[in-house]
């Protein structure tokens, strides 16, 4: 009772979130605009809903469920409570691919360049780790080669091109996406699938949980659930950096804040790191669009300046929660 308790509790916060990055500004609660959610025609209330505000925050929430998701999966497979889903190259493949974007086509479907960067790039870590001798520390080192190799080309296209230094920069610190490459009712049907399949794997969780010696006799069954759950946390967290760039922070605190609350069971983590994820990432997004309004801190920034302090709080306070 007590955990569907917190469940509860936790979509309530979420639904607060949603409803600050849907209808609330800088110096307006938004009960106006909450009432003409449910009466759009075609001024420009309605139209600041349609074309801006509901995009963004269905793009937050997708960001934020599929960092925290791919979090609590990459901490499951690794056992390590500080892994996080840019371990496999994601993040500086993603930034790799946007930098290229602005580089020869002026910022124009960056997104989707930042989506193939960090599909490439954790996909090449999960072919260079092996699928017959599967290693996590393999994993771990590949992966941060990768992240070495491909900044070390993002830094000299940047310092290359200071003419379009800033604008990289600014796109690098990510935020919510208005593009539309991918319409928003595939993306959505994407993301349930991914959510599926997420929730079809939460039960091997539990398995992996299990101690090296229970697991010595099964160990083939441990090496292709793990490479297929590290597979499904590249693909989500890809989707992220689609929807909203890279964002720091989400995909460790969120998993931790869900045991905290609800212990080691991954079946009440999936719908607890889902909630909180989502409600991080979308309340970063009402803050970064109010905080200097009319200008817009970047939502990475705001992100790692929740994000941090959160972070350090574990690391000193609740120092037992490492140890899973």
């Amino acid at each position: 009772m007590k955990k569907k308790a917190i469940i509860l509790i936790l979509a309530i916060i979420l639904l607060i979130s949603l409803y600050l990055a849907l209808f609330a500004g800088y110096n307006d609660i938004g009960f106006n605009l909450f009432k003409k959610a449910f009466n759009l025609n075609n001024d420009t209330d309605s139209m600041i809903l349609s074309l801006l505000r509901y995009p963004r925050a269905l793009k937050a929430l997708i960001a934020g469920s599929s960092l925290a998701l791919a979090g609590m999966f990459m901490q499951a497979v690794t056992k390590n409570p500080l892994a996080e889903p840019y371990i496999t190259g994601v993040s500086a493949g993603a930034g790799l691919g946007i930098v290229l974007s602005i580089l020869f086509f002026n910022t124009i479907n960056y997104s989707i360049f930042g989506f193939l960067g960090a599909l490439i790039a954790s996909f090449l870590v999960i072919i260079f780790s092996g699928f017959s001798r599967f290693s996590i520390a393999k994993l771990i080192l590949i992966g941060l080669s990768i992240n070495v190799f491909s900044s070390a080309i993002m830094s000299l296209i940047i310092l290359v091109n200071p003419m379009k230094s800033y604008t990289m920069m600014l796109i690098l610190s990510g935020g919510v996406t208005n593009n539309e490459i991918i319409s928003n009712k595939i993306l959505i049907v994407i993301f349930i699938i991914f959510l599926l399949l997420s929730a079809l794997f939460v039960p091997k969780l539990n398995f992996l949980r299990l101690d090296s010696s229970l697991l010595e006799t099964n160990k083939n069954k441990k090496y292709f659930y793990s490479a297929i759950i590290i597979v499904l946390s590249a693909l989500l967290t890809s989707t992220s950096v689609f929807c909203a760039g890279i964002l720091g922070f989400i995909g460790i605190i969120a998993p931790q804040i869900s045991k905290m609350l609800l212990g080691q069971d991954y079946r009440y983590l999936f719908i607890s790191n889902i909630l909180i994820g989502s409600s991080l990432v979308l309340m970063a997004d009402f803050i970064a669009r109010v905080i200097i309004y009319p200008l817009q801190v970047p939502l990475g920034l705001v992100v790692a300046f929740i994000g941090a302090p959160i972070f350090v709080y574990f690391l000193t306070k609740k120092g037992d929660m490492f140890n899973d």
